[in-house]
């Protein structure tokens, strides 16, 4: 099953030097001022970074995209140097094919670009699954991590208890299915996706429209090699982290049972849970100020 699904990325990094070229110097490049791009070799980062002070590295949580985030960096860029950047395989940052979505092949990678772009001891505030790899980070390469402030981030059996509801079919945990299915569909999946998970149902609209227009331009939505990849069955492969963690969580996200947010405590020993009532999956998009307060008092504290 492995070498299947390790074969069935091909799907999703196939043309990437071509696609690469066009992201650099086409519609992805152009749509802000402050779009950056940095190269590890294995992917083609896109990210965005405005202001001074501490950095504090974000992810976008596909299928959002750098576009979403024009009201959050004038609110981060007061106090730190944000920096916000998609995921491989996610939005425009081109995965090449020796880029398979494995779990410590992804976060290494992250780490190089973290090293590279943020500098050492970064506040990572990555989101979601990709939680898993600020933590990964944080307990094997410590010097690049201070402190981690992650965005609806549970532990490890969380989030395969999250796989399996959020896949009940089990069609992403399918090799070449999965991948098929989701270049297919991903058009008709984002807005069903952010009607389920987003809280503020004001931003429901434009978070499905930005989509709409991003996917239209060639961004990336690799779910399906990350299902099949990166968040694999078994006991959890990353230590307790020991620098002080703080969980923002978002109630209203209607696609994390219950117990999600109580299971983040599992992270480490240190770690401080928050929770939003009108809030969902995008807490730092869906109330923005509020995240900013809550991150800082946290830095600062």
């Amino acid at each position: 099953m492995s070498r299947l699904a390790t074969l069935a990325t091909r799907i999703d990094t196939w043309g990437a030097n071509k696609r690469a070229i066009e992201f650099r110097t086409g519609w992805a490049s152009k749509t802000r001022d402050d779009i950056q791009f940095f190269d590890t070799g294995k992917v083609q980062y896109r990210y965005r970074v405005r202001g001074a002070g501490p950095a504090i590295v974000f992810t976008a949580d596909p299928p959002v995209t750098l576009e979403l985030y024009d009201a959050f960096l004038d609110v981060f860029a007061a106090r730190f140097r944000v920096i916000v950047v998609e995921l491989p395989g996610m939005g425009f940052s081109a995965a090449r094919a020796s880029y398979t979505f494995g779990f410590r092949e992804s976060n290494d990678d992250l780490a190089a670009f973290c090293e590279a772009v943020a500098g050492p001891g970064a506040i990572l505030a990555f989101s979601c699954v990709v939680g898993l790899a600020a933590i990964d980070i944080a307990v094997r390469r410590p010097a690049l991590v201070s402190k981690l402030a992650l965005m609806q981030t549970t532990d490890w059996q969380g989030f395969l208890d999250w796989k399996i509801d959020r896949d009940p079919k089990r069609i992403l945990a399918k090799p070449f299915l999965g991948q098929i299915a989701m270049r297919r569909l991903a058009k008709a999946r984002a807005p069903m996706w952010f009607d389920l998970s987003v809280g503020n149902r004001d931003k429901v609209e434009p978070f499905s429209c930005c989509a709409e227009e991003t996917l239209s331009h060639g961004a990336g939505w690799a779910m399906a090699s990350a299902y099949q990849r990166y968040l694999t069955s078994g006991a959890s492969p990353i230590g307790k982290v020991e620098q002080p963690t703080l969980v923002v969580w978002g109630k209203a996200d209607r696609s994390h049972n219950a117990a999600s947010p109580i299971r983040a405590k599992n992270i480490g020993a240190n770690v401080q849970l928050v929770e939003l009532d009108n809030a969902g999956h995008f807490p730092e998009l869906e109330q923005t100020r509020k995240a900013y307060e809550i991150i800082t008092g946290f830095v600062d504290g």
